[in-house]
């Protein structure tokens, strides 16, 4: 049921940070990690591609910085140090329980492109591997996951992976009532797919990482 999380971890202090960057190698991605800020790009508070270990502690104080300036720097745990994943094509994987039919999942472009577009399909679970496999297929986006001018097609047969791993995990665990897995890089055909950014609702309370 293991989920093909990119390798990283959250740091407290800038200094941390320089030692997770180092661990997983350079360049990586810094972004904040909080349980009450959701669109962490609307808050300055994602910063891609650093190279080096004063890059890290830059990025850790600028986004200090940033929650310090609107007054939610109270709402900063730390930030998340993640390894630069080029290529591939964003999307998103989702769930919440619906009162009558119990999980319900749903899949669609990630990034930006989910909240834009609303090119989005659902299914009920437990899934089976033809609902995983016409969930990726019937969006209207799916051209894009097929390649397009130079750009290689996506490894579609990972996202199906997700998308049934991801329904024996909430049939399994019902406690969590939302799950939120944007953006998933689908990386080329063999390569699979690796998600950066997951936010879990667990009864009440929620996690960000």
């Amino acid at each position: 049921m293991k989920l093909p999380l990119v390798q990283g971890g959250v740091a407290t202090s800038a200094e941390e940070a320089v030692k997770l960057a180092c661990k997983v190698g350079f360049p990586v991605a810094v972004k904040l990690a909080s349980r009450q800020i959701v669109h962490k790009t609307e808050v300055g508070a994602v910063r891609l591609n650093l190279a080096d270990e004063q890059a890290v502690r830059d990025a850790f104080e600028a986004i200090r910085s940033r929650l310090a300036q609107d007054h939610k720097v109270d709402t900063m745990e730390g930030v998340l140090v993640q390894p630069m994943i080029s290529g591939g094509q964003e999307v998103m994987v989702g769930m919440t329980r619906d009162s009558l039919f119990g999980p319900l999942l749903a899949f669609g472009l990630g990034g930006i492109h989910v909240e834009i577009l609303g090119d989005v399909q659902f299914r009920v679970a437990p899934l089976t591997d033809r609902d995983a496999a016409q969930m990726v297929r019937e969006i209207k986006g799916y051209r894009l996951l097929q390649g397009y001018r130079g750009h290689p097609a996506a490894d579609v047969e990972a996202i199906g992976e997700v998308l049934l791993r991801l329904s024996r995990l909430v049939e399994e665990i019902p406690e969590i009532s939302e799950l939120d897995l944007n953006p998933i890089f689908a990386l080329t055909v063999g390569q699979g797919c690796k998600i950066v950014d997951a936010r879990i609702r667990v009864g009440k309370s929620s996690l960000a990482l």
